[in-house]
């Protein structure tokens, strides 16, 4: 038997990190998913200009240039579409980078912060929320832009896209889309004539918006600086598990491996041959195909996805002798997760790697997967596991990083 679990935000958590739930308030998620998600562009505005402070101000990131000092490899600067590295700018001296980058900066360049997720805890959080929320890979930039500039020409990303503004205000143009759900092959042609413009309108501190991928956009700051966060969504794709699914079948049935025939360029005969055998496996393919497989593949990979959530990980291996039964524990938060059980063992798949138990104590470790943000000991875990061994399950879970001290 295969018991699939994956882990998903309850009320309480969502009140204690920024996830999908709180990003797009009030709008319900679910209806979010079914009219907006990969279809058309979202846009919230909400009159509350602090309503991303938590997560980010414009102190907060001066306070992260000026810590930076010569460290500013994760920074680039643009200017009407041309992006200039600051190991490009010609400072003269690494001690002199911050100075360049400024520089750039007053004279009307965006500074972009490459994976803004890894410089600042808030971001950090969000970056784990969102993508245990959605089950794909988050990437935080963010984009200060001084007044009356643009960074940006008219493109479209190859990804999903929420564009969280923190400070100022930002007029963006959406335009026509030349090729929807573009895939990472697929980079918009610079050189193209701009499509027709779609709409316009003013991004203020507090809103929101969602573009699919493949909505081309470009943005212009007003009579004040403008701080915007972009959260890049790396989906799993369809192609994606397709792919890893015939790979697999690729190399453990001998008939897709063959050549296709001698002669097939110069003879219309072998051609035909050729069209008939490729129909045929193509055919094949759908029975023979294991779909159980696929999902249990990408489900896996969805988990793996993000890195690890392990603030405090330290402080509770220095602790793992004082865990008795009576020991409030709970699970890790944000944490993304997978639990399947088969006759053998139990499998807790999270942070990129599975944990294995014994078949019999499923529902002991399905118990401690499920309570979420619950708090719990040892001694209340319920099943037949003695409470030794409910020890030294809580104990494991702890050192491997997926449960935390309450």
């Amino acid at each position: 038997m295969t018991d699939s679990l994956r882990a998903i935000d309850t009320a309480n958590e969502a009140n204690l990190y920024f996830g999908i739930a709180r990003l797009l308030y009030p709008m319900d998620s679910l209806k979010f998913q079914q009219e907006n998600w990969e279809r058309k562009p979202l846009l919230l505005q909400r009159e509350n200009r602090d309503y991303f402070s938590e997560l980010m101000t414009l102190a907060d990131y001066d306070h992260s240039f000026n810590l930076a000092g010569s460290h500013l490899d994760h920074l680039r600067v643009v200017l009407e579409g041309k992006e200039t590295p600051v190991s490009e700018l010609g400072s003269g001296s690494s001690e002199n980078a911050l100075e360049a980058v400024y520089s750039q900066y007053r004279s009307g360049s965006t500074v972009v912060m490459n994976s803004t997720q890894e410089r600042f805890p808030s971001m950090n959080r969000l970056a784990k929320s969102l993508g245990s929320d959605i089950g794909a890979r988050i990437q935080i930039n963010s984009y200060l832009t001084p007044a009356n500039a643009r960074g940006f020409a008219p493109h479209y990303d190859m990804h999903d896209v929420f564009i969280v503004q923190v400070h100022g205000t930002k007029r963006w143009q959406l335009f026509e889309s030349p090729l929807p759900l573009p895939l990472r092959t697929q980079p918009y042609k610079r050189d193209q004539p701009v499509p027709a413009l779609v709409s316009e309108f003013d991004l203020k501190a507090g809103d929101l918006l969602y573009l699919p991928r493949g909505t081309v956009h470009a943005g212009t700051s007003t009579d004040e600086a403008s701080l915007h966060l972009t959260l890049g969504v790396h989906t799993i794709l369809w192609a994606d598990v397709l792919h890893e699914a015939v790979q697999k079948l690729v190399e453990t049935d001998v008939k897709y491996r063959g050549g296709l025939p001698m002669g097939f360029t110069g003879s219309a005969e072998i051609q035909q041959q050729v069209r008939s055998t490729l129909t045929e496996l193509v055919v094949s393919l759908s029975s023979e195909i294991d779909i159980d497989d696929a999902v249990a593949t990408a489900v896996t990979q969805g988990v793996s996805l993000n890195a690890p959530a392990l603030q405090g990980h330290l402080m509770d291996l220095e602790r793992l002798d004082e865990i008795t039964p009576e020991t409030e524990v709970q699970r890790r938060l944000p944490i993304q997760w997978n639990l399947t059980v088969n006759e053998q063992t139990v499998n807790l798949d999270f942070h990129g790697k599975t944990v294995r138990f014994p078949a019999d104590v499923a529902d002991e470790v399905r118990f401690t997967a499920q309570r979420g943000s619950g708090v719990f000991t040892a001694a209340t875990i319920p099943g037949e596991l003695d409470e030794a061994g409910r020890l030294v399950l809580v104990r494991k879970l702890v050192d491997e990083g997926f449960l935390t001290f309450a």
